[in-house]
């Protein structure tokens, strides 16, 4: 009786490892790491208001405009090893940030910098805040702006891959 009941959890033992391992067998990415995407620095976009009359709540020109880029590292590299080398997306599109009135009223200014995930369609499909300005309305003119921006996405070997860009957006206000 003894050596029955031992066989029986002997017999279930084996069953259940066996289990175990055909169903890791089965999923072997289970274990490996999960791939992020690159990450790729844009240029500086610098935005600057205009001599610019506000009346009431208008303002009476377009209060922005770009001055200038100023470069940045163009790659930062990830910690996964490289089969083929990876060409950045680049901006193949872009829509200019406007400087929002009430930013310009009140005197605000800062710099916003924004991560964009860009897909396989070059097309921007999520775009997070970085690091904010500490104005939440440069922050959500800077991402209004750049949500209706296209790229040309990362390639590795002739294939399209998601990647993320990063791009510093700087509001200044000039007398």
């Amino acid at each position: 009786m003894e050596s029955r009941k031992l066989s029986l959890i002997g017999i279930g033992i084996i069953l259940v490892s066996a289990i175990l391992v055909g169903y890791l067998v089965a999923r072997p990415g289970m274990f490996a790491q999960k791939k992020e995407a690159p990450i790729f620095w844009g240029e500086e976009i610098a935005v600057q208001n205009k001599s610019v009359t506000v009346v009431g709540q208008k303002a009476a020109v377009r209060v922005a405009k770009v001055v200038g880029t100023q470069k940045m590292a163009k790659t930062v590299p990830t910690s996964q090893p490289k089969v083929l080398p990876i060409f950045p997306p680049s901006i193949s599109y872009s829509v200019l940030p406007e400087y929002p009135v009430s930013a310009l009223q009140e005197g605000l200014a800062g710099t916003t910098v924004l991560s964009i995930y860009v897909g396989l369609q070059g097309r921007p499909e999520r775009i997070e805040v970085k690091s904010s300005s500490g104005v939440s309305e440069l922050d959500k003119a800077a991402t209004l702006a750049v949500s209706k921006w296209q790229f040309s996405p990362a390639m590795q070997g002739g294939t399209a891959i998601a990647s993320r860009f990063e791009v510093p957006v700087k509001f200044t206000l000039v007398n």
